[in-house]
């Protein structure tokens, strides 16, 4: 088999692998707090590398009720490749609403692990992002 077939086939596999959005928490994910519970949206809902992407993570106790004074912040990693440091500082916006904008550096299947500590409480949870 030719190195260009083989190369155009591993580009085909790459990027169907960027088309289908995760259902499954990631390999390694930090389990989730029962006591925090993590919610996360985006504008635009699917992000466009390098464009701005806002980040809103609303942040409830086990009863749904926001969660005020914690500290947030998201990080923003691409599986299966060293993209370096790229963490979102978030601020609060509302009562359990925390928001910040960051940038996805590259197209392809991202993963935004959200971190909320307040008092004795940490929980993390990551969400599969694809990124056009």
């Amino acid at each position: 088999m030719s190195r260009s077939v083989v190369t155009a086939a591993l580009l085909a596999l790459l990027a169907l692998d960027g088309c289908a959005p995760r259902k499954d928490a990631p390999p390694g994910a930090t389990p989730v707090n029962p006591n925090l519970r993590i919610a996360l949206a985006t504008r635009p809902p699917v992000p466009r590398q390098l464009d701005p992407t806002q980040f809103t993570i609303m942040v409830k106790d086990a009863h749904g009720r926001p969660i005020s004074g914690a500290t947030v912040t998201a990080d923003l990693t691409m599986p299966g490749m060293d993209m370096g440091e790229n963490k979102v500082a978030l601020t609060p916006q509302a009562p359990g609403t925390y928001a910040g904008a960051g940038r996805f550096t590259m197209a392809g299947s991202w993963r935004v692990t959200v971190t909320a500590v307040r008092a004795n409480d940490r929980s993390a949870q990551s969400f599969p992002i694809t990124v056009q």
